[in-house]
């Protein structure tokens, strides 16, 4: 009986590291154990429904197939990728990856790829990287948002950020990933707020990408920021969201979900979807886990247009304001040439810390 016993257990231990599985309505989560796969599956549902009233004002239909939800608990940092296949305006499939520690997974990555699975239901096709990750970043909980926001003020006085004219239009991620990240999460911040925060700051934002991503061109998000936001172009855009930055929030608060029934005004999403054969997507939010308060690391370029000009759109763009440090932990960035049709901003602040 006792040899009995000694195998059972051992039997026992090798099937738990196998992990489990748990089914939900529209996902199916593989993770260690049966109780974290349940605890992910049933936020990832929650999620899945809080998001699409946040952004849309309604819930997304249940998908046809379960998205595959593979869960790894780590001491490690935390991050995800969620990948979609498109064919002609469809979703053909979703796939999703998170790993970290689990109160950060529950609050903040499982979100942040959620979210991602609402912008690929939204618009039927790849959106701009800024804004996809910078949208899903404002899902995540107030200490992530606050490090972003942290962050951006560090890299656009050390000269690291990216002109916006180029940023809207890139599709594939940059090199300085930091920056995309950053900078996407105070752009998109700033517009859901000037949007009138909640659902309808989110709802134009989707019309402002929807009129955008109609064609891509320099002219197309020009004329979304006048259509939408009222801005002679994406110029003045940027130099409104700069002179925001210049007087720090003394909070960073949860955003509301709002109530208001129906999509966002404007062309329907299926108008912007790919005509084009079927495609592969991948999202990944790895980037958050890097440090937010490390010093600042040599510049990248990001992947600028074609039609570019060389040097325009590109790190060295913007130019550093009176280098001073952002925190006591991180050194004061080497300054950079400043580009003559841009003048230098004044130095950012950072945020105050968020008061509970």
């Amino acid at each position: 009986m006792a040899s009995y016993r000694s195998v059972a257990v051992v039997l026992a231990g090798a099937l738990a590291s196998l992990g489990a599985s748990y089914p939900t309505q529209n996902f199916v989560v593989e993770a260690p154990t049966y109780q974290i796969a349940q605890q992910v599956g049933q936020a990832a549902e929650q999620y899945r429904k809080s998001k699409a009233m946040e952004w849309l004002g309604q819930e997304m239909p249940n998908w046809p197939e379960r998205c595959p939800l593979k869960v790894k608990v780590t001491m490690a940092g935390a991050g995800g990728a969620t990948s979609f296949a498109y064919d002609r305006g469809r979703v053909l499939g979703q796939n999703m990856h998170i790993e970290g520690s689990l109160d950060r997974l529950l609050a903040s990555v499982l979100p942040h790829e959620v979210t991602h699975t609402v912008f690929a239901y939204y618009f039927r096709t790849p959106v701009p990287r800024w804004a996809d990750e910078g949208g899903s970043v404002l899902s995540e909980n107030d200490e992530e948002r606050f490090s972003h926001d942290i962050r951006c003020r560090e890299l656009l006085n050390g000269g690291r950020g990216i002109r916006l004219r180029v940023l809207f239009r890139m599709t594939e991620y940059p090199s300085d990933m930091m920056v995309l990240y950053a900078q996407g999460y105070s752009i998109t911040d700033y517009l859901v707020r000037r949007g009138g925060d909640g659902h309808e700051g989110r709802a134009k934002l989707l019309q402002f990408l929807g009129y955008g991503m109609q064609g891509n061109t320099p002219d197309s998000w020009n004329q979304a920021a006048n259509r939408v936001y009222g801005f002679d172009g994406i110029d003045a855009l940027e130099s409104s969201w700069l002179d925001a930055l210049k007087s720090p929030p003394s909070r960073i608060a949860a955003r509301g979900t709002g109530s208001a029934p129906g999509t966002p005004a404007g062309r329907s999403a299926l108008e912007y979807a790919s005509a084009g054969a079927p495609r592969t997507d991948v999202r990944s939010s790895a980037a958050p886990a890097v440090p937010v308060l490390e010093p600042p690391v040599r510049a990248a370029r990001g992947a600028a247009p074609a039609d570019e000009p060389a040097g325009r759109g590109s790190a060295a763009n913007f130019p550093p304001a009176r280098t001073v440090p952002v925190s006591t932990t991180t050194p004061a960035p080497a300054a950079r040439p400043t580009a003559p049709e841009t003048p230098p901003p004044a130095v950012l602040l950072p945020p105050e810390i968020p008061r509970r």
